[in-house]
């Protein structure tokens, strides 16, 4: 508790209690993040899953980059936004919960990046996910649906 108070009274956690337009700006940066990550991870995961099968699968790969610019927005500005409130936050069980669905997702998602580029050539030429490929996929959603629903209920409980 000591380390959460002490991040609090830093010199950014004041700034950003201080100066009205920041925490805003942290607050929408982390939702555009929160957009190019999950909004690129749900498409992905859906055509690797066989839907979508007109949107070419390599096509939905591409997205990665974007998926990955939205992780690393997110933890910088969740961080910050962590700092304003981290005595609040760190007691915080949904807040818990979503750093717990965070990391599961993110090992998930690393794991998946690394079988497309180590195999991806080949399923994604022959439009054929693996069933590993597949069940990356399928944890996927379920994570993220997970961090987004914790995250909302952070304000709430």
């Amino acid at each position: 508790m000591e380390f959460l108070v002490w991040l609090e009274n830093t010199g950014i956690a004041h700034a950003i209690r201080t100066i009205p337009w920041l925490y805003p700006a942290f607050e929408t940066s982390h939702y555009i993040g929160l957009s190019l990550l999950v909004g690129g991870i749900l498409l992905i995961d859906l055509r690797v899953l066989g839907m979508a099968r007109a949107l070419p699968l390599r096509g939905m790969i591409g997205l990665l980059p974007f998926v990955w610019a939205g992780f690393i927005i997110n933890v910088v500005t969740g961080s910050l936004l962590f700092i304003y409130g981290a005595t609040s936050f760190g007691t915080n069980g949904a807040f818990l919960l979503k750093m717990g669905f965070m990391v599961l997702a993110g090992l998930n998602a690393l794991a998946f990046d690394v079988s497309v580029r180590r195999s991806g050539a080949q399923w994604v030429a022959a439009d054929r996910p693996p069933a590993l490929v597949k069940g990356f996929a399928t944890a996927s959603l379920v994570f993220w649906l997970c961090v987004v629903t914790t995250g909302r209920w952070m304000a709430y409980l």
